[in-house]
């Protein structure tokens, strides 16, 4: 495996006020580009020298490319040419309401088709016929799966990090036959779902998806001083969305035959096993992995947890 020295608990901050940073100044680019409906998406990407192959990252929920600055570059050190796109309605792209920190998408093929988009206009140029991998968090990893099963062929392998293949519920079926009848009838669906927060600039790290507090406040501290980064909150259309994606994804799972690796968190309050089970019978050859004691973001979990997840996300790429 290419040798990478993983941050800790206490360099964290500082490296990434001055490494990283200086990396992300000298070697990462920025850009934008009009998707199928001509909303304009932001991206970033860095290719080193003699990129082994390109890795492409797709963030989850209320995320933005400032999580995933570690990542990143953890990517780019071992070789990799690394894209990242802020989905729409997140960061610095277009597609939010008019309240900016609730999160609002009509179909999750919409993100599918931002992505196809971003490949075709930015990666393919960029990339040529280097190999590819998708990385897929989260919300990300149900985007990413959808887009392996409409798009077959331009990804060689993935890597899906907690991915929302099932979410959690735990409303009744009847609310929700209601909230699709009143989101639709009475044009609501943009709409604070029941139970989601707004944007309050209140830390919440205790209940949080992470458990590295430099890394959770690291992120914070981007969404306290930039109003692009708000994002916290799902609208109704988005929760309808997300609860269809289960049904979308394991329709076609059996088309996808590129080797596939998925990582599980042990803690995670977010996803339903249930949907991890359903996709193993139809994608055996899928290779799963669990950390046990990591809750939802596993890139953020405890010091022991996380070195071996981005071990074992490097020694899988270097694998391929």
């Amino acid at each position: 495996m290419t040798k990478v020295e993983f941050l800790g608990e206490d360099d964290f901050l500082e490296v990434m006020k001055t490494d990283n940073k200086a990396w992300r100044d000298k070697y990462v680019s920025q850009g934008k580009y009009k998707s199928f409906d001509q909303t304009e998406i932001n991206y970033y990407y860095a290719i080193p020298d003699s990129a082994k192959r390109a890795v492409v990252l797709v963030h989850g929920f209320c995320e933005f490319w400032g999580k995933f600055h570690e990542y990143a570059w953890y990517l780019y050190k071992a070789g990799y040419a690394v894209f990242f796109m802020e989905q729409r309605g997140h960061g610095y792209s277009e597609g939010k309401l008019d309240a900016p920190d609730i999160v609002f998408i009509d179909d999750y093929k919409t993100y599918v088709e931002d992505l196809h988009v971003f490949i075709e206009k930015i990666v393919t140029p960029k990339t040529q016929s280097m190999k590819k991998t998708i990385i897929a968090h989260s919300m990300g990893g149900a985007v990413g799966t959808l887009y392996l099963e409409m798009y077959p062929g331009f990804f060689d392998s993935a890597i899906l990090s907690s991915p929302m293949f099932k979410m959690k519920n735990n409303t009744s079926p009847i609310l929700i036959a209601a909230l699709k009848v009143f989101s639709f009838l009475f044009g609501k669906r943009k709409l604070l779902a029941p139970g989601q927060r707004r944007f309050d600039a209140k830390p919440v790290f205790e209940t949080s998806s992470a458990m590295s507090k430099p890394r959770y406040d690291y992120m914070f501290n981007m969404r306290l001083k930039d109003e692009h980064y708000q994002t916290y909150g799902a609208s109704i259309g988005w929760a309808l969305a997300s609860l269809r994606t289960n049904k979308l994804i394991m329709k076609n799972a059996d088309r996808l035959n590129i080797p596939i690796t998925v990582f599980t968190a042990g803690n995670d309050h977010l996803i339903d096993p249930e949907g991890y089970e359903q996709f193993k019978k139809l994608v055996p050859s899928a290779k799963f992995i669990s950390f046990d004691n990591s809750r939802h973001e596993i890139f953020n979990a405890d010091e022991n947890s996380r070195k071996a997840y981005f071990s074992a996300v490097l020694n899988t790429l270097d694998k391929l």
